[in-house]
């Protein structure tokens, strides 16, 4: 069995965010509509924005929780993976959504399955922090959707 920090994967997830905001750009520049474009910046700046938040709590949070060791069990390829995604400048909104809540559900769940092997009690609390803060912005997502399709 293989250990990281905490430390290590919370950066990761950092990465992951830093990956889905490029995703998103990227998708923005190639998309044809205009909702489907305002929905992918707004999908940037919320990936940016929990980005950010994250790094702030690594930042301020204490060592013993940062030096936490934590079973190795996370996929490290989700950065690459979204480098890799290619999809067709016709995107709809339905896709932009369905992509969004597909790959956001997959941190989620690296999160929850490192919530459940943590080895303390001061980690497995603040993963679930993190977790439901994850779980917010994505209901914040699929309801800014719903308002994009009126625009």
């Amino acid at each position: 069995m293989r250990v990281k920090l905490i430390k290590d994967f919370l950066l990761y997830i950092e990465d992951c965010h830093k990956a889905l905001a490029e995703l998103y750009q990227r998708l923005s520049l190639e998309a044809n509509d205009e909702k489907v474009k305002l929905l992918l910046e707004y999908m940037r700046n919320k990936e940016q924005l929990s980005y950010c938040h994250l790094h702030q709590y690594v930042q301020q949070a204490p060592l013993s929780l940062l030096n936490t060791l934590l079973e190795d069990i996370f996929d490290q390829s989700f950065p690459q993976r979204c480098k890799e995604l290619k999809f067709q400048p016709e995107l709809a909104l339905e896709d932009v959504v369905t992509l969004a809540i597909q790959l956001d559900m997959q941190l989620i769940e690296a999160m929850q399955a490192a919530t459940v092997n943590s080895s303390t009690s001061e980690a497995e609390t603040a993963l679930e922090d993190l977790t439901s803060k994850e779980e917010e912005m994505l209901y914040q997502v699929v309801m800014a959707s719903h308002e994009f399709e009126y625009l």
